[in-house]
C-alpha cells in the first residue's frame, strides 16, 4: 500500500474517532458541497476532482478574492490572460477570457463568463501532481495544497508572496 493510501486511511480513521468522541451521528454520505462555506478552494485525496464542487466566481460573486486569482492563473496558463492580469479581480477582462476558455473547453453553449462547478471542474482535470498530491502544477506553474486543511494557494511574479485561494480575501494580490 502506498503512502497516500495510508495517509488517507489515517485521516478517515482519525475523523471517525473524533466524530464518535463528540457524539456526531453520520447520515448517508453527502454529495460534494461548494467550498465557499469552507472559505477557500480546497480538496483532499484525488486532486483532479478537487475543483468540481467549488463556488461561483463572476463579476458579482467573489469578484475580489484569491479564488478569482487562482482562476486567473488557469486563464494565464492556458493563454487567455497574461501573468500581469492575475490580480484577483474578476472584471471585464477576466470575464471575456473566461468566455473564450469555456467555449474552447466546454463548448459555445457553456460560455457564460461565470465560473461554476462545470468550468472549475474541467480546469481541475488539467492539474497534475509532482509528488504526493500537495505540490501540484497547472501548466508551468506550481500551485500548492495545504496538508492541514486542503486549501489551495499559489504565487506569481506579480503577487506579494503566496495567495490563499480564499473566497473572501485577496490578501497578497496586488
Amino acid at each position: 500500500m502506498n503512502n497516500i493510501s495510508r495517509k488517507t486511511r489515517y485521516r478517515v480513521t482519525a475523523l471517525a474517532v473524533a466524530a464518535l468522541a463528540f457524539g456526531v451521528v453520520a447520515g448517508p454520505a453527502a454529495t460534494a458541497q461548494a467550498a465557499t462555506a469552507q472559505g477557500y478552494v480546497d480538496g483532499w485525496d484525488y486532486y483532479k476532482d478537487d475543483w468540481a464542487d467549488e463556488g461561483l466566481l463572476s463579476t458579482t460573486q467573489h469578484a475580489n478574492s484569491g479564488a478569482t486569482g487562482l482562476w486567473q492563473l488557469v486563464l494565464w496558463q492556458d493563454g487567455y490572460l497574461s501573468e500581469s492580469d492575475v490580480d484577483c479581480q474578476f472584471g471585464p477582462r477576466t470575464q471575456a477570457a473566461t468566455k473564450k476558455w469555456q467555449a474552447h473547453y466546454l463548448g459555445a453553449a457553456e460560455a457564460d463568463g461565470v465560473v461554476g462547478n462545470k468550468t472549475f471542474g474541467e480546469a481541475g482535470r488539467h492539474i497534475w501532481s509532482t509528488d504526493d498530491g500537495f505540490s501540484l502544477r497547472y501548466g508551468n506553474v506550481y500551485i500548492g495544497r495545504n496538508v492541514n486543511n486542503g486549501g489551495y494557494f499559489f504565487q506569481t511574479g506579480y503577487t506579494n508572496g503566496f495567495v490563499q485561494a480564499s473566497y473572501t480575501s485577496a490578501a497578497n494580490c496586488r
